[in-house]
């Protein structure tokens, strides 16, 4: 059962209604790769994951979640050691993106002072939604517990409120009685 209190597990109800014909699917900030693993579990023959971080320990420690779970072999896979913006301007090539999903924030068990950056965010959601097939969703869990991770929850929600309604659904999931400002959802999905 998932824990509906919880955006990441949330998210997963999302996601698998999504990977059942999936094609192509990013994860623009890979982390240590629970995400991109939960992901490539799930994808059909012919799917293709990109694994995007700015940091070369994330990449490393995404590969080898993956290799260890035998994985690696299965799954077409690209990681990208980039920002999530430029990786997504420059190097993905792909106009028919199925879901792309971001966890921002720090990679967890690292350097706390590297963290995703609202700019650079809201120019890779930028990036994601012109490629992005239609019916496409991007998923966005923020964690607002931090002064930046707070800021950069606000910078993207005031963002995300001028998409265009006609061209982009967009929703904000939050638990409503929970304290210690928790993480929080937000699901864009093209018309």
């Amino acid at each position: 059962m998932i824990n509906i209190n919880n955006a990441v597990q949330f998210q997963h109800l999302i996601w698998d209604r999504v990977m059942t014909n999936a094609k192509v699917v990013v994860d623009a900030t890979c982390g240590n790769g629970h995400d991109l693993l939960y992901l490539a579990e799930r994808a059909q023959k012919g799917c293709h994951l990109y694994g995007i971080d700015i940091q070369m320990q994330a990449i490393n420690a995404s590969k080898e979640l993956l290799r260890s779970n035998g994985i690696a072999q299965d799954v077409s896979l690209t990681f990208i050691h980039r920002s999530h913006d430029k990786a997504l301007s420059e190097d993905i090539k792909d106009n028919d993106i199925d879901l792309m999903i971001f966890n921002l924030g720090y990679l967890p068990g690292s350097n706390h002072q590297i963290i995703t950056e609202p700019h650079h965010t809201i120019n890779a959601i930028q990036e994601g939604l012109e490629k992005l097939d239609n019916s496409g969703v991007i998923t966005v869990v923020a964690y607002p517990g931090t002064e930046e991770g707070l800021a950069e929850k606000e910078y993207l929600q005031s963002y995300l409120k001028k998409l265009n309604q006609k061209l982009y659904n967009v929703c904000h999931w939050q638990p409503m009685n929970q304290v210690n400002q928790p993480p929080e959802l937000f699901i864009l999905q093209k018309r």
